[in-house]
């Protein structure tokens, strides 16, 4: 089973977006995907749905008891989060940690996709421990940029110190204007720094996406030929190749 969790400790670089709009392509792959909201913002989980049941609250694991998935459509379902996940993150006792993986053991499918807080607190270190898979998204912006050697220190220390098999599948960078010369620079940048994790896909900026997200859809439904759709299923076929092939 493929467990990927997708983080960055800065926000607004298009997490939950990206959860959102992968969950869609795995599952139309045939792929038996749950997605997990750890971010007690709860953003990822009303793309979905705006009613979440108790029984399908991630915020269970720190009651002692397994939330149940919402199914979506045949493929896919949802395991959700609220504010009332955000009392947890204060109780940072050893056990508390190791609970998502606790509940991961106990899922069954192909495909988890797990979005996380702009934060590397409980949640985050929950998701870290649990996965197999890092996909980070990114902004292309000078404190972006610093930030990652901060977030992938933090995953080798967690890689190390839990015994855990954590593979820093790749960077993305999303909602950009890769035609903008400050952007060419930073892109520059980070290839000098990161150049085997950059993904050679950049999702572009635009208000379509927001737009389908306001609808509860994928951009690529309700415009299959605009560039964010287009490079949304690029990244996926990417994205594939480096999961269940060569880079």
């Amino acid at each position: 089973m493929l467990k990927i969790g997708v983080t960055n400790q800065k926000g607004g670089v298009g997490k939950t977006t990206l959860v959102f709009h992968l969950s869609y392509l795995f599952s139309r792959s045939n792929k038996k995907t749950t997605v997990i909201d750890m971010d007690p913002q709860g953003n990822l989980t009303s793309c979905f749905t705006e009613d979440l049941p108790e029984k399908s609250n991630i915020k269970l694991i720190f009651e002692g008891n397994l939330p149940e998935p919402i199914p979506i459509n045949k493929n896919l379902s949802i395991i959700g989060a609220d504010i009332t996940l955000s009392k947890y993150e204060a109780e940072a006792k050893l056990a508390n940690f190791f609970k998502l993986r606790n509940l991961l053991e106990q899922l069954n499918g192909d495909v988890i996709l797990i979005d996380t807080p702009p934060s590397l607190g409980l949640f985050t270190s929950n998701v870290l421990i649990a996965v197999n898979h890092i996909l980070v998204p990114a902004d292309i912006s000078k404190f972006s940029l610093s930030g990652l050697s901060d977030l992938l220190d933090s995953i080798e220390n967690i890689k190390e110190s839990t015994k855990s098999k954590i593979d820093v599948i790749g960077i993305l960078f999303a909602f950009t204007n890769i035609r903008m010369n400050y952007s060419k620079a930073i892109r520059k940048e980070a290839e000098s720094k990161y150049k085997d994790l950059l993904f050679d896909t950049v999702i572009p900026e635009s208000v379509k996406v927001k737009e389908a997200i306001s609808k509860k859809q994928p951009v690529f439904d309700l415009y299959p030929k605009h560039k964010t759709s287009i490079a949304y299923k690029e990244f996926f076929n990417e994205l594939e190749r480096r999961l269940y092939g060569k880079r």
